[in-house]
């Protein structure tokens, strides 16, 4: 009987990723609210299915849906992807050239929809207040402040000046007041307790009547002064420990697993090189097989001859240069494998040798990229308690032609 063999895919576990909100909302006070953190693409994950996963799963706990209480993206062009939500969602990217088409109608958009728009400055403030004035409705905002990160953001000392530009307009409903904290990651470093008291002494005066936000995943294990109203989960939620390495006391799980078919297998004799280059030679008669992911795929090509992946519970080490569409694996020791069976690209297990962190050490880099650089080939599933929907429907044209 002919074996179907399944594309590259990555599974999303709905279950890690509700057990990692609740092993961060462990970490809050009482009534500070979580906004998770979807953008770019959900770290790779799937902006579409993790979204439908927070908002309309039961909790492990059986917490009712939504668990979390928003959703943040960077872009207008990201929320517009997302499927309906019952929570509200933050734009982060701060507005600039509000009144130049197409971004005047993603303005218009975003307020027709109540998205939050981001403003870092009064000319932003005051487009946007014009924008919503000509549409008789009222903008969700929220400003962001640079506390020291000198990236987006009103600087301190002109924060005051720009929540008062904003209070004069009554187009512009102020939804809440943030930062982003640079070094949180780094415990007991003094530049996010002075990220703080900058944050402090501009919104000092806002506590309790607008919410305010700065914790990152780090600072919500780290910094709980940070706290403050609402919390930014992003890393952490997708199962990734904040410093990039597996923590016994932080029972993350990671949501994703990348798996592809082995689609070829043949016996070469001992000093026969492999890929481009021969970069790698049999160092005995050997069995390689072949894997359909390559760099174009988001597998990094410095993995070259130090990745592993992981075929019928066994290490395959990656052989030879990683091109665009294909990987090589030693199978030498695995002769049991066939051609149709699963191979674990990217493990789900954070102490496997094939695991995010594992393969972020080897191409010499962070966790978030390695997920943020999956490519769009390879197809999002969510899985357990059951694949509902195979992300946002699109037919190939093969399935569309008459």
């Amino acid at each position: 009987m002919h074996q179907v063999v399944q594309q590259p895919r990555l599974l999303i576990s709905r279950s890690a990723l509700l057990h990692n909100v609740s092993v961060m909302r462990a970490r809050l006070r009482a009534g500070v609210k979580v906004c998770a953190m979807i953008k770019a693409d959900a770290y790779g994950h799937g902006a579409f299915i993790v979204a439908d996963a927070l908002t309309n799963f039961t909790g492990p706990k059986g917490e009712e849906p939504p668990i979390v209480d928003a959703l943040g993206v960077a872009t207008i062009d990201e929320a517009a992807a997302l499927p309906q939500s019952p929570v509200p969602i933050l734009i982060f990217q701060p507005v600039e050239n509000a009144l130049i088409s197409p971004q005047r109608e993603r303005i218009e958009y975003a307020i027709e929809n109540d998205l939050h728009l981001m403003l870092a400055s009064k000319s932003a403030a005051d487009d946007v207040a014009r924008i919503a004035e000509r549409m008789n409705r009222r903008a969700a905002i929220q400003v962001m402040v640079d506390t020291g990160m000198a990236r987006s953001g009103v600087g301190v000392e002109r924060a005051l000046e720009l929540l008062q530009q904003v209070s004069q307009w009554p187009a512009l409903r102020l939804m809440g007041v943030c930062t982003h904290m640079a070094a949180a990651d780094m415990p007991g470093d003094m530049i996010g307790e002075e990220q703080l008291a900058h944050f402090d002494r501009v919104t000092g005066d806002l506590s309790g009547k607008i919410p305010r936000h700065a914790a990152n995943s780090a600072a919500i294990f780290f910094m709980p002064q940070a706290q403050y109203d609402m919390v930014r989960p992003g890393i952490s939620l997708y199962g990734m420990d904040p410093t990039d390495q597996p923590a016994m006391d932080r029972p993350l799980r990671p949501v994703a697993k990348f798996v592809a078919p082995l689609v070829g297998i043949r016996d070469i004799p001992k000093g026969t090189g492999v890929g481009y280059s021969h970069t790698w030679h049999a160092p005995r008669d050997s069995r390689i097989g072949l894997v359909p992911v390559g760099y174009a795929d988001g597998y990094p090509r410095l993995l070259s001859n130090r990745g592993s992946m992981i075929v019928q519970n066994q290490r395959a080490p990656v052989i030879g240069r990683i091109s665009m569409d294909l990987t090589t694996i030693d199978l030498s020791d695995i002769p049991q494998a066939n051609i149709g069976d699963e191979v674990t690209v990217m493990d789900n297990d954070p102490l496997s040798p094939a695991g995010a962190y594992a393969i972020a050490h080897h191409a010499e880099t962070i966790t978030y990229e390695v997920l943020c650089r999956i490519g769009p080939r390879v197809r999002r599933v969510g899985v357990d308690p059951v694949d509902t929907f195979d992300d946002p429907p699109v037919d190939p044209p093969y399935r569309r032609r008459k």
